[in-house]
């Protein structure tokens, strides 16, 4: 992956593409905003918009420099990113086209929200939610929402992971 950072205008490029990282108090406190707000379905709204962040952007990724990569190796990049870019570590490795499920032992969301907010019974991961579902189409060659996530264990809870269902939903 090409990260590249022009100081000039402060603008940091993963692979070609602006990205924008915020600190935990920004993001967690926009996914709180969104729950307080009655009619708001924050879940999916941030599930959606990552799907189609991380769809179109690893599919572009793969095209340029995974195109001719196994299945297993375009996984191992697609972990790696989500590492590189401060969300965590995130196991993929049992995964296939069918679905599966992933593993997360440390997640960016879950230690911002208990820094800012402190535990919460309901899972808080949705962008790795949206970020799997993307993922995945991208690397099987599916559309955008082939793939739903549901967390069904989350470290905010009090779980020692969180554990993400993958499966086709169409």
């Amino acid at each position: 992956m090409n990260i590249s950072f022009e100081p000039d205008l402060n603008v940091l490029k993963l692979d070609g593409v602006m990205v924008s990282l915020h600190c935990h108090h920004y993001n967690c406190g926009l996914v709180k905003a969104l729950e307080d707000m009655e009619g708001v379905n924050a879940r999916e709204i941030f599930i959606q918009t990552a799907t189609e962040e991380f769809y179109i952007n690893f599919k572009n990724y793969i095209s340029n420099h995974l195109k001719d990569k196994t299945v297993r190796e375009k996984t191992e990049a697609a972990s790696d990113l989500y590492r590189l870019m401060g969300f965590g570590r995130l196991n993929l490795s049992e995964l296939n086209e069918s679905g599966g499920t992933a593993y997360a032992d440390s997640s960016y969301y879950v230690t911002g929200w208990l820094a800012k907010y402190g535990r919460r019974n309901l899972p808080v991961c949705y962008l790795t939610c949206g970020f799997l579902s993307g993922i995945m189409s991208a690397i099987y060659g599916k559309t955008i929402g082939t793939y739903g996530v549901e967390e069904k264990k989350c470290i905010i809870t009090g779980n020692n992971i969180c554990e993400f269902v993958v499966s086709v939903v169409k």
